[in-house]
């Protein structure tokens, strides 16, 4: 799942620098890092519709690269990195000069050739593509992909975008290979081990267990930190953490705050995290469930969340409350003085006794283990409500597609991969999103607004727009409400160095010099 998060987090003992060698293996030998998550998806192929998705992103992200880089770890400064140029010729169309001497995983050179396939119909644009998905979310606005010459290409948008940049720097524009796409077998052979240019390429691929990467030496950014990297999937957060101590594993992820002291207390042990633009919120979907029709009810359950309580009670101050969608990142769209959604319990009163609502129960599916903290988020949600006079009842499911099917209140994740609101609220509930595109709800009116928006470069514009979107989900049409902060919490062994970043990627190839996009 995929959609929404935020840029607060107050983070102690958080991560130092950037990316570094660690020490060396005996006889000078590259380490290999070892890492057990919580969860696994082997389609590693990164524009399928199954990777859309935390837990791929973070194997994902050092396996491929794309036409340009954005370093969330500097302020979401967009840099070059396939593409070593970048000119606007008018206001739809794109000329992009290639970084020379790039080598695939497989040993050839990228070309115009690469990048003409990896945004093609084939892979990405065509209605049946595996990557429609990613474009609808990610590059919409993307029409064609031309070459000029070997190292030139131009792309052409539908409209003016004032974010096709940050676009190409977001997801969905990993460059493969054309010549291993065409050589594969069948589309699934492909998705399974696919050839990208990244400081990593695939070695070991155990369905729904164990993914091992190995260092791509010839990489364009310098040579790897790690001879290989493993992922090992370890459900149990006390399993990975008794790994981490026994010395099985160097890194784990999904630490939550009250598994922190068992860490922090072992000499040669420590916990790193970063502050993070990703975040908890919650969804309704009133088309699917009647009850969640009265706007009045919906908006009374946004009131009656009280959010600094779980992000101080349940993280430890480690989270921090969302209560709209402006973000510090987005600078001049924001809103001055907007205080989004806030705990009223005095509202939430009022708005009840205005609503048809006479106590029916509300149905709250959740998976419950995806996130960290999520089970005990969704029961303290429940009490809240409680509180309020809600009668909203959890209902365990095994699975998103159970989650889906049953509609009603759906908590999720999402967050901003680039420094404009497209890439937060709009991305998230737009028309091409869950939300709407499984029938849960929609507003002509919002997606309106949302289409000019992402068409327009007029700020002024953009600003109206926005507030005005946000007024809609908010009060007028409520279909969605920020939790908190989603911290990224790992535990390491003391002497691995590298920077996480604020999103679910984990980046372990070696520092790429900043060559920033004018």
């Amino acid at each position: 799942m995929q959609t929404t998060r935020r840029t607060f987090l107050g983070m102690t003992a958080l991560a130092a620098g950037a990316m570094a060698l660690p020490r060396m293996a005996a006889g000078g030998q590259r380490p290999s890092l070892k890492i057990a998550v919580q969860d696994l998806r082997t389609i590693l192929e990164p524009v399928d519709s199954a990777s859309i998705a935390n837990v791929s992103w973070r194997v994902q992200y050092s396996i491929f690269d794309q036409l340009l880089r954005t370093d969330y770890n500097d302020n979401f400064r967009l840099n070059f990195a396939l593409a070593k140029s970048l000119k606007q010729i008018d206001v739809k169309t794109y000329e992009i000069g290639l970084r020379d001497n790039v080598k695939f995983h497989d040993g050839s050179t990228m070309s115009a050739d690469d990048v003409v396939l990896s945004l093609g119909p084939d892979r990405l644009r065509g209605e049946k593509a595996p990557g429609a998905a990613v474009l609808a979310n990610f590059l919409s606005s993307l029409a064609d992909v031309q070459k000029v010459d070997d190292r030139t290409v131009r792309l052409l948008t539908t409209t003016e975008d004032p974010v096709f940049t940050n676009r190409l720097g977001a997801w969905g524009t990993q460059i493969i290979s054309a010549k291993a796409w065409h050589a594969a077998k069948n589309y699934d052979a492909w998705a399974a081990k696919p050839i990208g240019t990244g400081p990593y390429k695939i070695g070991d691929v155990r369905s729904g267990d164990e993914i091992t990467l190995v260092a791509h030496d010839e990489y364009w950014g310098g040579q790897p930190p790690f001879a290989s990297i493993r992922f090992k999937r370890v459900p149990e957060i006390a399993a990975r953490i008794a790994g981490l101590q026994a010395g099985d594993y160097d890194i784990v992820t999904d630490i939550t705050p009250d598994h922190i002291a068992e860490i922090e207390g072992v000499k040669g042990l420590s916990v790193t995290g970063v502050e993070t633009t990703w975040f908890r919120f919650l969804t309704f979907s009133p088309l699917k469930t009647p009850i969640l029709k009265d706007v009045n009810l919906r908006r009374a359950l946004a009131c009656a969340i009280d959010r600094d309580a779980l992000a101080d009670g349940l993280w430890n101050g480690r989270a921090k409350a969302l209560n709209g969608w402006q973000l510090p990142i987005f600078g001049a769209i924001n809103y001055p003085g907007r205080k989004g959604v806030s705990y009223d319990p005095a509202l939430v009163k009022e708005l009840l006794a205005k609503s048809s609502y006479k106590g029916e129960e509300i149905p709250y599916p959740s998976v419950g283990t995806y996130y960290p903290m999520q089970l005990a988020d969704n029961q303290a949600l429940v009490e809240m409500w409680k509180a309020a006079g809600l009668n909203v009842k959890l209902i365990m499911c095994e699975n998103w597609t159970q989650v889906d099917n049953l509609g009603g209140i759906t908590d999720t994740s999402g967050g901003a991969f680039y420094a404009d609101p497209v890439s937060m609220l709009w991305q998230i509930i737009g028309p091409t999103n869950d939300l709407q595109a499984g029938g849960g709800w929609t507003n002509a009116e919002f997606n309106t607004l949302g289409h000019e928006l992402e068409t327009t470069t007029d700020l002024a514009k953009r600003k109206a727009a926005f507030k005005r979107m946000q007024d809609i989900v908010e009060i007028e049409d409520p279909c969605i409400t920020p939790l908190h902060s989603m911290p990224f919490i790992y535990g390491q062994k003391s002497n691995v160095s590298w920077q996480p970043n604020p999103l679910p990627q984990m980046y372990l190839g070696p520092k790429i010099s900043p060559e920033p996009v004018a």
